[in-house]
C-alpha cells in the first residue's frame, strides 16, 4: 500500500474516532454534568467547538487525537464511577419497587401497582399486596405494545395464575417527576431500571386509553409448564435483585428486551430482533412461541386488543379480554382442552 494512502487512511479513521468521542461526551456533559440545562448545553457546545479547534490549528492530526483520548479517558472515569439510586424524587407510579416472597406454594407480592385511570394526568395511584398459588401457573401471555417507529416494541408479560389472578411484569425506565422517555437520554447516566409489577388491567388502559397512537397486542405463548416456572423465577430474581441493587436503563444495552435476554442467557438464542424489537412477535412466532394455526399476519390483526381492552368491564377484565379477543381464543383452545380446563377457563 502507498505510504500517503496508509497515512490518509488512519488520519481518516482518527477523525472518525475523535467525532464518536467528542459527540458521546458533549451528551453526556450535556446531561450528566449540565442535567439538561442551558448551562449544560454552553458547557457542551464549548467542548465541541475546542476538539475542532484543536484539530484545525494543531498539526499532525495524531497530536490532537491523542489530547482527545487522555480527556476522554478522564471523563470516562468519572462517568463510568457514577451510581444508580433508590432515592429520587419518583412519578407517583414508579415509587415503589416489588418485591416476592414464597412460602411453600405461596408467593406474596409487595407493591403491585393497580392504579385507576381518568386519562394520561388524572389517575388514582394504588399500590397493593397480593397472594398466588405456585402451583396455579397456568400459563403466559406477551402483551407488545407499538408506536411510532416499526423498529422498536414494548414487550410485557402476564402471569396466569388461574383462579389466584394475573400478574403483569414490564421492564421498564424509573421516571423521575416530569420525565419522558428519551432514546437519547437513555444512553446517559439519566434513568434508573425497574421492573413495573402491575394488575393487567392497569398495565392495558395506561396505554390503550391514555396514549394516542399506541397499539397493544395480546398473544398466549406456547410454552409448557416447566418452561412457565423458569421465566417466572427469572423475573422473580431479577425483581429482588433490583429492589437491593438499582441498576442504570440503558435504551440499547439494558432496556425492556435485553434485559429479558440477560436474565434468561442459559436458554435464551440471540437473535438482532431483540435489539431492534419492534418485530418481536415475528421472532416469537418463527421460534413457535405463539399459535402456529393461523399465518401471523392473521393472528396479530385478531390479537388486537386496544378496542376490546377499552371497553371491558372492570370485574373480570381479564377474562372478558381473553373471551373477546378471536386471535387469544384460537391460540389457547388446543391448550384448554388437552388440560381440561376449558369449561372452567370460559365461565
Amino acid at each position: 500500500m502507498d505510504v500517503n494512502l496508509g497515512w490518509l487512511l488512519i488520519t481518516c479513521l482518527m477523525y472518525l474516532v475523535a467525532s464518536i468521542l467528542v459527540l458521546w461526551i458533549a451528551g453526556a456533559i450535556f446531561f450528566d454534568v449540565g442535567r439538561a440545562t442551558w448551562f449544560g448545553g454552553v458547557l457542551a457546545a464549548i467542548w465541541v467547538v475546542c476538539a475542532i479547534v484543536a484539530f484545525l490549528s494543531w498539526q499532525p492530526a495524531w497530536k490532537p487525537f491523542v489530547l482527545i483520548l487522555v480527556l476522554s479517558g478522564f471523563f470516562l472515569r468519572w462517568w463510568f464511577f457514577q451510581k444508580p439510586s433508590q432515592h429520587r424524587e419518583w412519578d407517583p407510579n414508579f415509587s415503589q419497587l416489588a418485591r416476592v416472597s414464597l412460602q411453600g406454594d405461596e408467593i406474596t407480592v409487595e407493591n403491585v401497582r393497580n392504579t385507576e385511570y381518568r386519562s394520561a394526568r388524572d389517575f388514582d395511584t394504588r399500590f397493593e399486596t397480593r397472594s398466588y398459588r405456585l402451583s396455579q401457573l397456568i400459563g403466559v401471555d406477551a402483551i407488545l405494545l407499538q408506536w411510532g417507529s416499526t423498529l422498536m416494541c414494548h414487550p410485557m408479560f402476564v402471569f396466569d395464575f388461574g383462579s389466584s389472578g394475573r400478574l403483569c411484569i414490564s421492564i421498564e425506565v424509573r421516571y423521575r417527576v416530569g420525565q419522558k422517555y428519551s432514546l437519547i437520554r437513555s444512553l446517559y447516566r439519566q434513568q434508573e431500571l425497574m421492573y413495573v409489577v402491575s394488575d393487567e388491567r392497569d398495565a392495558i388502559l395506561r396505554r390503550s386509553k391514555c396514549l394516542e397512537g399506541h397499539d397493544l397486542y395480546l398473544y398466549r405463548l406456547a410454552s409448557d409448564a416447566l418452561t412457565d416456572h423458569e421465566f417466572f423465577f427469572e423475573y422473580v430474581n431479577a425483581i429482588n435483585s433490583l429492589a437491593e441493587n438499582p441498576r442504570w436503563y440503558h435504551g440499547l444495552t439494558t432496556n425492556c428486551t435485553t434485559s429479558i435476554y440477560a436474565q434468561g442467557r442459559g436458554r435464551m438464542e440471540w437473535d438482532w430482533r431483540m435489539l431492534f424489537n419492534g418485530s418481536l412477535d415475528r421472532f416469537m412466532y418463527d421460534r413457535q412461541l405463539l399459535d402456529q394455526e393461523l399465518p401471523f399476519e392473521s393472528l396479530k390483526k385478531q390479537s388486537w386488543i386496544n378496542g376490546i381492552a377499552n371497553s371491558a368491564p372492570v370485574d373480570n377484565f381479564g377474562d372478558y379480554l381473553r373471551r373477546e379477543l378471536t386471535g387469544y381464543r384460537t391460540s389457547v383452545d388446543h391448550e384448554l382442552a388437552e388440560t381440561g380446563k376449558r369449561e372452567e377457563y370460559l365461565t
